[in-house]
Protein backbone atom coordinates (compact mmCIF):
# COMPACT_ATOMS: atom_id res chain seq x y z
CA UNK A 1 0.00 0.00 0.00
CA UNK A 2 1.06 3.63 -0.99
CA UNK A 3 0.59 6.15 2.26
CA UNK A 4 0.09 9.51 1.16
CA UNK A 5 2.40 12.10 2.63
CA UNK A 6 1.25 15.32 4.03
CA UNK A 7 3.58 17.70 5.07
CA UNK A 8 1.60 19.11 8.02
CA UNK A 9 -1.64 19.30 9.68
CA UNK A 10 -2.33 22.65 11.73
CA UNK A 11 -5.36 24.29 10.41
CA UNK A 12 -8.66 23.92 10.08
CA UNK A 13 -8.86 23.43 5.41
CA UNK A 14 -5.82 21.06 6.05
CA UNK A 15 -7.98 18.78 8.54
CA UNK A 16 -10.65 19.01 6.59
CA UNK A 17 -9.12 17.79 3.37
CA UNK A 18 -7.52 15.29 5.67
CA UNK A 19 -10.83 13.65 6.54
CA UNK A 20 -12.63 14.39 3.02
CA UNK A 21 -9.89 11.47 2.01
CA UNK A 22 -11.63 8.25 0.88
CA UNK A 23 -9.08 6.77 3.50
CA UNK A 24 -8.19 9.53 5.71
CA UNK A 25 -4.40 8.07 6.48
CA UNK A 26 -1.21 9.46 5.91
CA UNK A 27 2.27 10.27 6.95
CA UNK A 28 2.68 13.84 8.03
CA UNK A 29 6.47 15.51 8.30
CA UNK A 30 5.90 17.47 10.42
CA UNK A 31 5.82 16.39 13.56
CA UNK A 32 6.81 12.93 11.71
CA UNK A 33 3.65 10.42 12.19
CA UNK A 34 0.59 8.36 11.18
CA UNK A 35 -2.49 9.83 11.02
CA UNK A 36 -5.27 7.70 10.82
CA UNK A 37 -9.01 8.57 11.49
CA UNK A 38 -11.21 5.56 11.90
CA UNK A 39 -14.49 6.49 12.67
CA UNK A 40 -15.04 8.24 15.63
CA UNK A 41 -11.03 7.26 17.06
CA UNK A 42 -8.06 9.98 16.09
CA UNK A 43 -4.97 7.26 15.71
CA UNK A 44 -1.66 9.32 16.09
CA UNK A 45 1.85 6.81 15.83
CA UNK A 46 4.56 8.78 17.03
CA UNK A 47 7.75 6.73 14.88
CA UNK A 48 10.91 5.71 16.02
CA UNK A 49 14.22 7.81 15.73
CA UNK A 50 16.69 5.38 15.18
CA UNK A 51 16.36 2.07 13.51
CA UNK A 52 13.77 0.45 11.58
CA UNK A 53 13.40 -2.25 13.91
CA UNK A 54 11.62 -0.17 17.06
CA UNK A 55 8.46 -0.55 17.70
CA UNK A 56 6.37 2.95 17.82
CA UNK A 57 4.14 4.60 20.06
CA UNK A 58 0.33 4.90 19.37
CA UNK A 59 -2.36 7.04 20.82
CA UNK A 60 -5.82 6.38 20.34
CA UNK A 61 -8.18 9.31 20.77
CA UNK A 62 -12.14 9.59 20.30
CA UNK A 63 -15.22 8.59 21.91
CA UNK A 64 -17.29 5.17 21.15
CA UNK A 65 -20.93 7.33 20.28
CA UNK A 66 -19.72 9.93 17.92
CA UNK A 67 -16.61 12.10 16.02
CA UNK A 68 -18.00 15.79 17.63
CA UNK A 69 -15.38 14.79 20.67
CA UNK A 70 -12.17 14.38 18.79
CA UNK A 71 -13.15 16.59 17.02
CA UNK A 72 -13.64 19.30 19.77
CA UNK A 73 -9.98 18.62 21.19
CA UNK A 74 -8.67 19.34 17.54
CA UNK A 75 -10.50 22.31 17.22
CA UNK A 76 -9.30 23.33 20.89
CA UNK A 77 -5.64 22.71 20.32
CA UNK A 78 -5.92 25.34 17.41
CA UNK A 79 -6.42 22.55 14.84
CA UNK A 80 -2.14 22.00 15.31
CA UNK A 81 -1.06 18.63 15.59
CA UNK A 82 1.88 19.33 17.21
CA UNK A 83 0.06 20.81 19.93
CA UNK A 84 -2.31 17.76 20.27
CA UNK A 85 1.04 15.46 20.26
CA UNK A 86 2.61 17.25 22.97
CA UNK A 87 -0.33 17.65 25.35
CA UNK A 88 -0.75 13.59 25.08
CA UNK A 89 3.44 13.56 25.45
CA UNK A 90 3.26 15.20 28.99
CA UNK A 91 0.21 12.74 29.81
CA UNK A 92 0.64 10.32 33.10
CA UNK A 93 -1.05 7.08 31.97
CA UNK A 94 -0.24 5.81 35.08
CA UNK A 95 -3.19 7.55 36.71
CA UNK A 96 -6.44 8.62 35.80
CA UNK A 97 -6.17 10.25 31.90
CA UNK A 98 -9.03 12.55 32.88
CA UNK A 99 -6.79 14.56 35.25
CA UNK A 100 -4.69 16.13 32.40
CA UNK A 101 -5.05 19.02 31.08
CA UNK A 102 -5.87 17.81 28.18
CA UNK A 103 -8.99 16.52 28.51
CA UNK A 104 -10.81 17.97 30.90
CA UNK A 105 -12.79 20.23 29.01
CA UNK A 106 -14.04 16.98 26.97
CA UNK A 107 -15.45 14.33 29.36
CA UNK A 108 -16.67 12.24 26.48
CA UNK A 109 -13.07 11.34 25.15
CA UNK A 110 -10.78 8.22 26.32
CA UNK A 111 -7.52 7.97 25.54
CA UNK A 112 -5.19 4.73 25.17
CA UNK A 113 -1.69 4.74 25.11
CA UNK A 114 0.48 1.72 23.59
CA UNK A 115 3.36 0.48 21.61
CA UNK A 116 2.36 -0.55 17.46
CA UNK A 117 2.39 -4.27 16.53
CA UNK A 118 3.86 -2.84 13.13
CA UNK A 119 7.45 -3.17 12.40
CA UNK A 120 9.72 -1.78 10.19
CA UNK A 121 8.14 1.47 9.18
CA UNK A 122 9.30 4.82 8.89
CA UNK A 123 8.75 8.14 7.36
CA UNK A 124 9.76 8.69 3.63
CA UNK A 125 11.63 11.95 5.07
CA UNK A 126 14.15 9.35 6.70
CA UNK A 127 14.58 7.29 3.90
CA UNK A 128 17.57 9.25 2.61
CA UNK A 129 19.39 9.12 6.00
CA UNK A 130 20.09 5.40 6.36
CA UNK A 131 23.37 4.44 6.18
CA UNK A 132 24.92 2.98 2.82
CA UNK A 133 25.63 -0.58 2.86
CA UNK A 134 29.40 -1.68 3.28
CA UNK A 135 28.98 -5.31 2.58
CA UNK A 136 26.78 -7.72 1.13
CA UNK A 137 24.42 -8.82 3.70
CA UNK A 138 23.53 -12.41 4.45
CA UNK A 139 19.59 -11.72 4.01
CA UNK A 140 18.37 -9.11 2.06
CA UNK A 141 15.30 -7.72 4.14
CA UNK A 142 13.68 -4.29 3.56
CA UNK A 143 16.08 -2.38 5.89
CA UNK A 144 19.06 -3.66 3.89
CA UNK A 145 17.14 -3.62 0.40
CA UNK A 146 16.09 0.24 1.46
CA UNK A 147 19.63 0.99 2.37
CA UNK A 148 20.81 -0.10 -0.91
CA UNK A 149 17.97 2.06 -2.65
CA UNK A 150 17.90 5.15 -0.33
CA UNK A 151 21.47 5.21 -1.18
CA UNK A 152 21.42 4.50 -4.62
CA UNK A 153 24.00 1.50 -4.51
CA UNK A 154 22.65 -0.22 -7.46
CA UNK A 155 22.49 0.30 -11.34
CA UNK A 156 20.41 -1.44 -14.02
CA UNK A 157 17.19 -1.11 -12.28
CA UNK A 158 14.62 -3.41 -14.13
CA UNK A 159 10.88 -3.53 -13.26
CA UNK A 160 10.07 -7.39 -12.84
CA UNK A 161 6.39 -7.27 -13.11
CA UNK A 162 4.24 -9.18 -15.12
CA UNK A 163 4.68 -7.56 -19.33
CA UNK A 164 0.74 -7.87 -19.26
CA UNK A 165 0.44 -4.81 -16.82
CA UNK A 166 -0.83 -1.91 -18.32
CA UNK A 167 1.66 0.60 -19.57
CA UNK A 168 3.24 3.19 -17.45
CA UNK A 169 1.99 1.14 -14.32
CA UNK A 170 5.62 0.75 -13.57
CA UNK A 171 6.47 1.76 -9.55
CA UNK A 172 8.71 5.26 -9.65
CA UNK A 173 11.79 4.71 -6.88
CA UNK A 174 9.91 6.74 -4.10
CA UNK A 175 7.12 4.12 -4.67
CA UNK A 176 9.83 1.22 -4.73
CA UNK A 177 10.82 2.84 -1.26
CA UNK A 178 7.75 2.86 0.78
CA UNK A 179 6.65 -0.81 -1.02
CA UNK A 180 9.58 -2.40 0.48
CA UNK A 181 8.93 -0.79 4.18
CA UNK A 182 5.41 -2.05 3.99
CA UNK A 183 5.81 -5.20 6.10
CA UNK A 184 2.36 -6.88 4.28
CA UNK A 185 4.07 -6.39 1.40
CA UNK A 186 6.76 -9.46 3.11
CA UNK A 187 9.73 -7.96 0.24
CA UNK A 188 12.93 -9.66 -0.12
CA UNK A 189 16.21 -9.92 -1.93
CA UNK A 190 17.74 -13.00 -3.53
CA UNK A 191 21.37 -12.20 -5.35
CA UNK A 192 21.68 -14.73 -8.39
CA UNK A 193 24.81 -13.82 -10.34
CA UNK A 194 25.77 -11.14 -9.61
CA UNK A 195 21.73 -9.41 -9.82
CA UNK A 196 19.46 -8.85 -7.01
CA UNK A 197 16.16 -9.87 -7.43
CA UNK A 198 13.36 -8.40 -5.08
CA UNK A 199 10.13 -10.46 -4.40
CA UNK A 200 6.49 -9.09 -3.30
CA UNK A 201 5.96 -12.06 -1.18
CA UNK A 202 6.04 -14.83 -3.98
CA UNK A 203 5.34 -12.19 -7.11
CA UNK A 204 9.02 -10.84 -8.92
CA UNK A 205 8.76 -7.02 -8.21
CA UNK A 206 12.07 -5.65 -9.51
CA UNK A 207 15.74 -6.00 -10.46
CA UNK A 208 18.82 -4.57 -10.13
CA UNK A 209 22.72 -5.15 -9.77
CA UNK A 210 24.07 -3.69 -6.36
CA UNK A 211 27.30 -1.68 -6.16
CA UNK A 212 28.60 -0.64 -2.96
CA UNK A 213 30.28 1.98 -3.57
CA UNK A 214 30.33 5.41 -1.03
CA UNK A 215 26.94 7.36 -2.47
CA UNK A 216 28.34 11.03 -3.41
CA UNK A 217 27.72 13.92 -1.04
CA UNK A 218 24.67 15.85 -1.40
CA UNK A 219 24.39 19.26 -1.76
CA UNK A 220 23.38 21.41 0.63
CA UNK A 221 20.47 23.94 -0.13
CA UNK A 222 21.69 27.86 -0.59
CA UNK A 223 20.30 29.70 1.96
CA UNK A 224 18.99 33.32 1.46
Amino acid sequence: MIIPVLQQLNTRDEWMAFCRRETPYCFVGTPECLVDFQFTFLIITLLPKNTLSQDAVKYSIGSRTSIEPVWQLIKGCKWNLNAIILGLEEMDFSSNVRDNSLLKAHTDLSVRKYFSRERCITTPTRLGLLDPLMAIPDIWDAMALNQLISNQQFSDLRSELDQTAEAGSEPTLSEIKLILLNPLEQCVGQLHDGRLHIFRGKQPFISLIPQLRWPKPRLKQKTR
